[in-house]
């Protein structure tokens, strides 16, 4: 290309960086500059003249071959009421910047109009780029020049005192000398008014946790006041203890909900520590009050009289080791397969008696004679292995005297299972063109 139709290019390329797109509501829908064109730089924000775009894209390519740190700089027209800190994390996690195995990726984040710049460190680098020192690499030598306007120059000698750091840290010389004379500026697009009504509202990772783990509190409160209704309504002890013992489930079910709220807002919110610690202690105070409110109500089931439904006085429960002469043989045997407990009470004042009925889950009802007294035993016949799979039989009986039902079946059972290679990697290599890694949420931030 000739000199003159460089120039053409170069102004193009200025104008066009004057009608920048809008901007950037989430982190997704930022740019990725690897995909784009196979650069570092992604300017958003429309503050990077063209020649400042080859300056900071060469300083960023030059510590790639001498280091394999990978150092992206994005700059956004806005944050769209992020916290930079979440929208820094959230950006990196999409790019996957930084070595796979290393994580030694850098991520310089300007917003324009929040007057906001952060660097994003990855995990391998923490300990080389300490939140301290990251925050002096901002001071030292970008942050006057972006609190003059020149977006261009200060981020530029930012990115030079970052990569000359980091160049350092991995045990490689590494020195970029300042252009003899600054290239002219860009001129930002101004804001749009529709920024600042982004703004009143984003997502809080703090505020969601809050709610999710009152909402999980909340759901636990029901479920044990549902059991203390069933309890208080259950006729006999049987009818009590299994009312107990359904007060476990909400329980169960609040920490299954706590893992999935954690991870969901983890996902939006970029931050670790307060979904971790709402979706722990939401379920951790469900289930001491479940054991408490358990406790509690073994000790009344302890003292329970059965009232008498004719003149409401305490009833005598026929000890367990002397029902059986009341117990038909049927009913033996589902006591015994542990389908039915049935209970009789002796009203010692005005001689009623009264029997009870409660179904318990350790047997099922017998397809033959209707009764909930059969039992099932499952054998391995044929182990499984990773090669090929197993076979198992499922031996059903009824303990009923009565009945002779009996029925054996034999399955066939998959293979083991075996660790492939983890698909963690592949997937970040596929969605990013960065090389895969990971920030722990270390760096600092600076107003301008």
């Amino acid at each position: 290309m000739s000199r003159n139709g460089h120039r053409r290019l170069l102004v193009l390329l200025f104008l066009g960086s004057l009608f920048a797109p809008l901007p950037a509501e989430k982190p997704e829908e930022v740019i990725n500059p690897r995909r784009a064109g196979g650069g570092f730089v992604a300017d958003g924000g429309g503050v990077l003249a063209p020649e400042y775009v080859r300056l900071i894209d060469g300083v960023c390519r030059d510590l790639q071959a001498k280091t394999t740190v990978e150092l992206a700089v994005v700059t956004v027209g806005d944050l769209g009421g992020l916290p930079i800190e979440d929208f820094a994390v959230r950006l990196f996690k999409r790019f996957a910047i930084g070595a796979a195995g290393k994580d030694n990726g850098l991520l310089l984040l300007c917003s324009r109009d929040d007057r906001t710049v952060r660097l994003e460190v990855g995990y391998g680098l923490e300990g080389d780029i300490p939140d301290a020192l990251a925050s002096r690499l901002l001071e030292r030598g970008g942050l006057p020049h972006l609190k003059a306007g020149f977006f261009g120059r200060g981020l530029f000698m930012a990115v030079r005192d970052i990569a000359g750091t980091a160049a350092t840290a991995a045990g490689k010389s590494f020195f970029i000398a300042e252009p003899t004379a600054w290239p002219a500026e860009a001129v930002p697009p101004k804001p749009l008014a529709r920024a600042a009504a982004k703004k009143k509202k984003g997502w809080d990772p703090l505020l969601s946790s809050l709610y999710f783990g009152a909402g999980l509190l909340g759901f636990a409160a029901l479920g044990l006041g549902w059991t203390l209704l069933r309890f208080d309504k259950a006729r006999g002890k049987a009818a009590r203890s299994k009312a107990i013992g359904g007060a476990k489930v909400p329980t169960i079910l609040a920490w299954i909900a706590a893992v999935i709220s954690f991870f969901f807002i983890l996902g939006f919110g970029g931050r670790f520590l307060p979904p971790f610690v709402a979706m722990l202690a939401a379920p951790g105070l469900a289930t001491a009050s479940q054991v408490l409110t358990s406790r509690f109500l073994r000790r009344r089931l302890a003292s329970y009289r059965l009232p008498c439904r004719k003149c409401g006085a305490a009833m005598e429960m026929v000890d367990d080791s002397l029902d059986e002469k009341f117990l038909s043989a049927e009913q033996a045997a589902e006591e015994k397969a542990g389908g039915m407990d049935y209970e009789f009470w002796h009203c010692p004042k005005c001689g009623a008696e009264e029997s009870l009925a409660t179904k318990l889950g350790k047997a099922s009802k017998c397809p033959q004679c209707k009764r909930r007294s059969l039992t099932s035993s499952y054998v391995t016949m044929v182990a499984a292995t990773k090669e090929q799979g197993g076979k198992a039989r499922v031996i059903e009986t009824c303990l009923n005297p009565t009945c002779n039902y009996s029925k054996i079946r034999e399955h066939s059972t998959p293979r083991l299972s075996s660790p492939g290679p983890s698909s963690s990697g592949a997937s970040r290599s596929h969605v990013a063109s960065f090389g895969g890694g990971r920030s722990g949420g270390g760096g600092a931030s600076k107003k301008f």
